[in-house]
Order: C-alpha cells, then structure tokens, then sequence
C-alpha cells in the first residue's frame, strides 16, 4: 500500500524507480479529482481528460528525473492548472490569429498566390502585348508609351512631342484600337 499521497517522497522514488504499481496507484487515486479540476478551467470534460492523461503520460516518460517539492498532491494541481492555463492561453492566441487572418486588411495585405493557369495566361497576355506594341508605327508607339509606361499627361506629351493635344488623342485611340485587334481583347 503506498502513504498518504499528500506527504509521499516514498511514492516518487518509487516512480522514479519504475514502479508500474505506485504509478497505477497514483493515477488511479488523482485522476479523477485531476479531471474535475481541470475541467472548471477549461469548461469542457473531454479537453480535461486529455490534459490529465497527458500529465501522467509526461511523468511516466521523464520518471527518471521527475522531481516533486513538497507534496504530490500539489505538484498535481500546479501542473493542471498550468497546462490548462497554458491551453487557454494557446486556444486564445489562435483564436485570435485566427480572426485578424479572416479581416479583410489581412487579406488585402496578403492575397492568395495566383493559380498557375492565371499566371500563364498572364504571361501569354503580356506577351502578345509586347510584341503588337513593338509593331505599332513609331509616333503612335512613342505616344502611347510616354501615357502608359511614363503616366505623362495629354499636354506633357503634346509639348514632348510638339504635337497638338488633339493629335495626342487620335494617335492613343489608333494605338488602342490596333492593340484590341491584335490582342483580341473587347
């Protein structure tokens, strides 16, 4: 028969020793009151009786080293409450992470990578685009890419150019209207 759990160095020595019996023993007189107490932590009977026999599972496995100052009794306690605080905690930050990553300012901060289809269509669009801007004549391509490429206004580029706006105007739409046929696009 083991003493008194509150007051057992003799109970962990023989843990530590590999005693399957004062183990048996201690678990069998602590689980219950272990689960009970963790469960007021952590509101559900399930996630507590994890907790407890993951306790004893980690005891079991380090017996060699387990040390216990004072009772075991309260070394049990102590060590249920932190791994249910502990719990809460975690289950809180992922809750929490959890949220922020489904706000709309995360999303936006980090999209979701493009499907690869897309990325190739994307390429292939760019690329059909390079070369209909290349066979554009020179005077509508210089004008289109000074909009475009250097974001110049209408009378920036008619002054470049020494070109009235108007002229600015008619050689962007023949420049759009020559794309949107070689392209294909609306």
């Amino acid at each position: 028969m083991l003493p008194t759990i509150e007051h057992s160095p003799e109970t962990v020595a023989r843990i530590r020793e590999g005693d399957v019996a004062a183990f048996e023993s201690l678990y069998r007189a602590m689980h219950q009151p272990l689960r009970t107490f963790a469960t007021r932590y952590l509101g559900d009977t399930g996630r507590a009786e994890e907790l407890v026999q993951d306790l004893f599972f980690d005891i079991w496995k380090s017996r060699a080293e387990w040390q216990v100052a004072g009772s075991v009794r309260s070394y049990l306690f102590s060590a249920v409450r932190n791994r249910a605080l502990n719990m809460c905690r975690r289950e809180t930050v992922e809750r929490d992470w959890a949220d922020d990553e489904a706000g709309d300012s995360v999303r936006a901060l980090h999209p979701a990578p493009p499907r690869p289809d897309t990325e190739l269509e994307r390429a292939e669009l760019s690329a059909q685009l390079t070369r209909a801007l290349a066979s554009l004549p020179e005077r509508c391509a210089l004008v289109m890419h000074l909009r475009w490429q250097d974001t110049m206004s209408y009378a920036d580029i008619a002054q470049v150019l020494g070109i009235s706006v108007k002229g600015v105007e008619v050689q962007l739409a023949r420049g759009l209207r020559y794309l949107r046929n070689r392209i294909g696009a609306p």
